[in-house]
């Protein structure tokens, strides 16, 4: 035998009592693998319905959160809502006391203002107070005085009526004196009224009176306010005072009081009825 003859000799020794090692391991590790399957199928089952109520749980657990989370958006956004309508209410709330301040500082200037008004009205008031004193005084004064004065008023009241009687008789004696100056041909200021005739060139109706117009006038010595005799042969008329008095010519109104006659153009005027 040769020396590869004994290396393969020795290494099947060697397998030999490597196969006997394990197999006597493995006898020595023998299990009844029925027994455990059985075991590991009661755990395995255990463990699935455990599994399957842990998913139960899980499911329930995540629907729960799902409605908690659409709650919670719900709250957000009703949160949101309340937060816009807060700004929009604080905003306002903020206009006023904005508004509340400018309306104090107003009062606040009003209430100076007012006091300042009731001092002045204070110093108003006494001044008033002096002023109705000093009146009061003045109006007793006023009284005693006009007490005198209507004792005298009744005298100068008698003297009053005594004149007046005495002036109606001078106007009286006026009057009927200058009636006869002017039937003499003179005016109360000693001016002469002349005689003189013409005719009626013209006759109208104005504002419910009769014009005439007269063929003397300045020239002749008429001026308004002299009176002309109005005649028709040895018919005597009326009578006409002079409005306005031309150089040539003179108008007149008719003097309804002393119309005898209808006056028409051609009539006759004098200042006097007879001409010396």
């Amino acid at each position: 035998m040769n020396l590869l003859g004994k290396i393969f000799t020795f290494a099947i020794l060697f397998a030999a009592v490597v196969v006997l090692v394990v197999a006597v391991a493995v006898y020595g590790t023998h299990k009844n693998w029925q027994t455990e399957y059985n075991a590991l199928k009661s755990r395995f089952d255990a463990a699935a319905a455990a599994s399957a109520d842990l998913e139960t749980r899980y499911q329930e657990q995540v629907s729960k959160l799902e409605a908690e989370k659409a709650a919670a958006v719900q709250d957000v956004s009703k949160l949101e809502t309340e937060r816009v309508t807060l700004v929009g209410s604080n905003a306002k709330l903020q206009k006023d006391v904005d508004d509340l301040s400018g309306e104090r500082r107003k009062n606040e200037a009003l209430v100076a203002a007012t006091e300042e008004n009731n001092s002045r009205l204070t110093d108003e008031v006494a001044g008033l107070r002096t002023l109705i004193l000093e009146h009061q005084q003045a109006r007793d004064q006023a009284f005693t005085t006009t007490l005198k004065a209507t004792t005298d008023l009744h005298t100068t009241a008698g003297q009053l009526q005594q004149l007046q009687e005495r002036n109606q008789q001078i106007t009286e004696q006026l009057a009927t004196a200058t009636a006869s100056a002017r039937e003499g041909g003179a005016e109360r200021d000693g001016s002469v009224i002349p005689r003189v005739r013409g005719q009626v060139s013209a006759s109208r109706r104005a504002d419910g009176a009769q014009l005439i117009e007269i063929s003397i006038g300045a020239d002749d010595g008429i001026k308004p306010g002299y009176t002309v005799e109005v005649f028709r042969g040895d018919r005597y008329l009326g009578r006409a005072e002079s409005l306005r008095a031309d150089p040539d010519r003179a108008v007149g109104r008719v003097l309804r009081e002393f119309q005898q006659g209808q006056i028409q153009e051609g009539d006759d005027v004098a200042t006097k009825l007879r001409v010396g």
